[in-house]
């Protein structure tokens, strides 16, 4: 039956009034029963008050179960009625019990067949389709196991219009071990995704705290030449940074193959008085080529600013060649060469030089909960200035495991090595190399969200050692992140 947004939500008040009171009465009666319990075990003796703390835990829990169990069958009622938004609310903190989450499965069925209906205004399909949402994430906050109820989040998805979130709930459906026919049935939507694909936007901010914001080294006498000299560079400093971050990309249908893709990626960071705040904005526009339903490539113009301590810092104009591959249901394949010229403000003319970076990447689905992620990176960097010539080469792993309650933990890892040319030499004649290691934990509520946005929490440390003048760039951070984001 349809549901009327303004009837909808006075029912959901009622609902709400009227499940308090009953809360709110239990509770009075619970702290009643406990004091009249405690009164009574002051005067028996030990043995009667372990009897007794016995009784009363097998009374409680049988109590809790005949709430439980009444709160159900309230549900069910509610449900047979039509009425999904208060039935969801009752069963919602059940989730852990078999039968509620069934229920609760049932509540995300009938929202989500009930918005198929022609005749629906959008805002009544939207705030339908939005119980079904949150039916199927309070399933999978109790068990993410559950791949069916995945997939109809995954249509939910869709059919609500967030394709990006759709598109992820399908990729990790297809890990699943999943029968041929519903294979193809989730490929189609991948596929219908892909055709009408427009625009992606997020927006996020976050708490940054570090304890070496301008990862300079902690050493304050060098060696050099045999003869001890003291660094005259600012020492580390610590705070707590404010990180904001937005940014969106359209893509405009050329023919049926190919877009133009046109995007803008913002970032600001900021600490109180501190010479490190950073900035930086990119724009990218180009073609991008639909070779197959599995296979696409972009051809992108770049070119970005970015600004330290409130003054530019140089600006790049360049290009870069893009691709994906999904090879198949559980692995998709990426990479990313660019090149770009980048110009120094005046101070650093010698700076002035050319920027390369090749990435090829990839993740894995073990399962529908298990993802493996990693990349390699090989970088050149060469400006006027012989002695800031040097190459990089990099690894980045990561791996993401969901867990029941609506946890989800990553555990990230990084290293990369830099080899300096041959003007940059160590004191004993040998050429400059340097080691810099990374590794972070994240972890990430899945069913919290805080006026639409995803709150992560990000703890990680850093470790750069390099062989040139001992201790001289050598150095350790500890650094957090709270973010909290947003797809638009």
């Amino acid at each position: 039956m349809p549901l009327h947004k303004e009837n909808y939500r006075i029912e959901s008040r009622h609902f709400r009034m009227r499940y308090r009171r009953k809360i709110t009465s239990l509770f009075t009666i619970t702290m009643l029963a406990m004091g009249l319990g405690l009164s009574t075990m002051a005067q028996e003796n030990p043995d009667e008050q372990s009897e007794s703390a016995e009784s009363e835990s097998a009374e409680s829990e049988s109590a809790e179960s005949v709430i439980q169990s009444s709160l159900v069958k309230e549900a069910k009622s509610l449900l047979r009625s039509g009425h999904w938004e208060p039935a969801f609310e009752i069963l919602e903190p059940l989730a852990n019990d078999p039968e509620a989450a069934s229920l609760l499965f049932d509540v995300g069925m009938a929202t989500l067949n009930a918005a198929h209906g022609p005749e629906l205004p959008e805002k009544d399909r939207n705030a339908i389709l939005d119980v079904s949402i949150a039916a199927f994430l309070a399933i999978l906050s109790a068990d993410p196991e559950r791949v069916r109820v995945r997939l109809e989040l995954a249509r939910a998805f869709f059919m609500k219009g967030d394709d990006e979130l759709s598109k992820q709930h399908f990729d990790r459906v297809m890990a699943g071990n999943l029968p041929p026919a519903v294979v193809a049935n989730v490929q189609r939507f991948l596929n219908a995704i892909r055709a009408r694909k427009r625009w992606t936007a997020y927006f996020g901010f976050a708490l940054a705290p570090d304890t070496n914001i301008g990862q300079v080294s902690e050493q304050r006498i060098i060696e050099l030449f045999g003869l001890p000299f003291e660094r005259d560079n600012e020492p580390p400093t610590s705070g707590v940074g404010l990180r904001i971050f937005t940014g969106g990309e359209y893509h405009y249908p050329l023919n049926q193959r190919t877009r133009l893709r046109i995007g803008v990626d913002i970032s600001q960071r900021d600490y109180e008085r501190s010479p490190y705040d950073r900035s930086a904005l990119s724009l990218h526009i180009g073609p991008q080529f639909l070779i197959s339903q599995r296979t696409s490539v972009s051809l992108l113009a770049t070119t970005a600013r970015r600004w330290e301590a409130g003054r530019i810092a140089s600006n790049d104009h360049g290009v870069s060649f893009e691709g994906r591959h999904q090879t198949g249901p559980r692995t998709l394949l990426n990479f990313d060469l660019s090149w770009a010229e980048r110009y120094y403000r005046e101070a650093d003319p010698q700076n002035n030089g050319i920027v390369h970076n090749y990435i090829f990447g990839g993740r894995f689905y073990a399962t529908p909960n298990l993802n493996f992620s990693g990349s390699l990176l090989w970088g050149r960097e060469r400006p006027h200035f012989m002695n800031g010539r040097h190459r990089t080469k990099g690894l980045f792993m990561s791996v993401n495991r969901d867990f029941p309650r609506g946890y989800t933990v990553g555990l990230n890892g990084s290293l990369r090595r830099t080899k300096w040319d041959t003007q940059n030499l160590t004191d004993d004649g040998s050429l400059r190399k340097d080691e810099t290691t990374d590794i972070s934990v994240n972890i990430l509520k899945r069913d919290l969200t805080i006026f639409g946005f995803s709150p992560r929490l990000t703890i990680g440390r850093s470790r750069r050692d390099s062989n040139k003048a001992p201790d001289d760039q050598d150095y350790t951070r500890t650094y957090g992140d709270l973010s909290f984001v947003r797809q638009l």
